[in-house]
């Protein structure tokens, strides 16, 4: 079975290549060598075998898969060795649904951290965020775990629970997060179309059939009469490098490289150029974060350097390495890097990741407003609210004025987004004594966005309930705002 390159889909001949060229060219004093350096380890095990005090623990194939995971978890973050259950779940995930928390983890400074949550999984409900360290899970330190190993143990049947300890620089002291697995099927692409004539392209995974569910979903949104384009791949962890370079393909001109892959070899460097894809020629803004990585700052890179688009959001991650699958006989597999990409402009993004055109923080959430989503007090609400309010939209409005509480009085008409404000403070007050009126009016527009999302979904579904959070995103409002300027910069061309 030819190696799979998570990354790269089809760099697998370059990689053999340059093994077989080394192999070639190798001396037979080297192979003596790499003999004799092995004869301790060997030693090693048959003393094990022979003396070890448990001999449950001494079984052979344990002893020779520590001393790979040894070996290779000696390289660097991204490299593994994948036993056979490991390789079967990573092909697993590759396809797009897998059992688990929904969340994306590495190594960095040592740390077990969250690269990203998946949009709609356990991870993302319970508020786990980009760049939180995980110090244990269930209990068990994380600091001399194997990457694999903390995989293995996050996941689990789905409807088990999970505890993971976290650390947030925003945090005084670690908490804990008790999460209930699930079965994570990951809708990669979605879209809206949003005010002006303005297309939304949400992209949480380069995988499975990735590149041409973006492509119907480009059509369908030019079909529709989008003019502009958002495309958004915040806390995107990354994926297969071919499904990105394809997504890039539809920005940047035909013939223009899109990524480069250096190996270690000289001369070993493959690229990726443009096939021109559904050739969109209008404004475009890519939104990025320090969870954007991997396949995502491909994609990132490639419209920077083409300026095809504008970059907005906050630094991605910086992870520019390649990881090759290579199968071994038994049914496990070496997951290796073996090359880094660079952008068009031959800019590497291990460890520095992209640079944003225009710099848009997202807005930090108050104390209140996670302590109540933390409650669960947004989704129980609106549970109760529509129960109470059949049919119920935003939409209507009343026609007095109206007293929200006694320190907070409305001198404009009452509106229903009044209404429930007043009832969702009733709602907090009756439940819980931890937040007072000053708190929640303090916050009263995010808190609001967050019980008009729930109602709407609850009542109209995921799509309508996305659109109202898209509205309340102050990153996207940014984003519309870089399209704007873009749109009148191209209307005074025209008017050259």
């Amino acid at each position: 079975m030819k190696p799979k390159t998570l990354l790269v889909t089809g760099l697998a001949c370059f990689a053999l290549g340059v093994s077989s060229m080394a192999l070639v060219g190798a001396r037979s004093e080297a192979s003596d060598d790499l003999y004799r350096e092995l004869k301790p380890l060997m030693e090693t095990v048959t003393l094990i075998q022979g003396s070890y005090v448990d001999e449950d623990k001494a079984k052979s194939k344990d002893l020779i898969q520590a001393a790979i995971k040894g070996m290779v978890g000696n390289l660097d973050p991204f490299s593994q060795y994948m036993d056979v259950q490991e390789n079967n779940d990573m092909k697993q995930e590759t396809q797009g649904s897998f059992g688990g928390l929904g969340i994306e983890i590495t190594v960095k400074n040592k740390v077990l951290t969250v690269v990203s949550p998946i949009e709609d999984t356990p991870a993302d409900k319970a508020g786990l965020k980009t760049g939180d360290g995980i110090l244990k899970i269930n209990g068990e330190p994380t600091d001399s775990l194997q990457l694999m190993d903390a995989v293995h143990k996050l996941r689990g049947e789905p409807g088990t629970k999970v505890t993971i300890t976290v650390f947030r620089d925003s945090f005084t002291s670690p908490k804990d997060f008790t999460l209930t697995r699930a079965v994570i099927k990951i809708r990669t692409v979605k879209s809206n179309m949003l005010e002006d004539k303005v297309g939304y392209i949400r992209l949480s995974q380069f995988m499975g059939s990735f590149d041409s569910d973006f492509e119907k979903a480009l059509q369908g949104l030019k079909d529709k009469g989008a003019t502009d384009l958002i495309v958004d791949v915040r806390n995107n962890p990354g994926g297969l490098l071919d499904a990105s370079a394809a997504i890039a393909s539809h920005f940047v001109p035909k013939g223009e490289t899109v990524v480069s892959i250096a190996g270690r070899g000289k001369g070993s460097v493959k690229t990726y150029s443009s096939d021109g894809g559904l050739g969109w020629k209008g404004p475009l803004v890519v939104l990025i974060n320090g969870g954007s990585a991997s396949a995502s700052e491909i994609l990132a890179g490639a419209v920077q350097d083409t300026a095809t688009g504008v970059i907005v959001g906050v630094k991605s991650f910086g992870k520019g390495s390649v990881q090759t699958i290579m199968s071994l006989s038994d049914g496990s597999a070496l997951r290796l890097t073996t090359a880094k990409y660079l952008t068009p402009k031959g800019r590497t993004i291990h460890g520095l990741g992209i640079t944003p055109d225009v710099e848009a923080e997202d807005e930090l959430l108050s104390k209140v407003y996670v302590e109540l989503a933390d409650k669960g007090l947004f989704e129980s609400f609106a549970k109760e609210y529509l129960a109470g309010h059949p049919g119920f939209n935003f939409d209507d409005e009343a026609k007095k004025a109206v007293k929200v509480s006694d320190t907070w009085e409305h001198l404009k008409p009452e509106t229903r987004e009044s209404k429930v404000a007043k009832d969702f403070m009733d709602y907090v007050q009756s439940r819980s004594k931890d937040f007072t009126d000053e708190e929640l009016i303090r916050d009263r527009g995010r808190i609001m966005g967050r019980i008009k999302e729930e109602i709407v979904r609850l009542g109209k579904g995921e799509d309508a309930a996305r659109a109202v959070a898209l509205a309340n995103d102050s990153q996207i409002r940014r984003a519309l705002d870089v399209l704007k300027v873009a749109e009148l910069m191209k209307g005074r061309s025209r008017g050259k």
